[in-house]
């Protein structure tokens, strides 16, 4: 089940687009990091990166071009 704060913001978001859900590409580019990051952190990447939010939030995806 979701967290609150993740349904809070995905809410606030309005419609993902889910273009780049790629499980695969978070598990690489976290190996290159040496560390796992947030689930819901990755959640919100999936559902509406690359995008920019509200002039001063980047959202890129790792299954994207950097």
């Amino acid at each position: 089940m979701k967290g609150e704060f993740l349904v809070r913001v995905l809410d606030m978001l309005g419609e993902p687009s889910w273009r780049y859900r790629d499980p695969e590409a978070w598990h690489r580019l976290e190996s290159e990091l040496g560390v796992g990051l947030p689930e819901d952190f990755k959640e919100i990447v999936d559902a509406y990166a690359p995008v920019q939010l509200n002039g001063h939030l980047y959202l890129t995806h790792p299954a994207t071009e950097r």
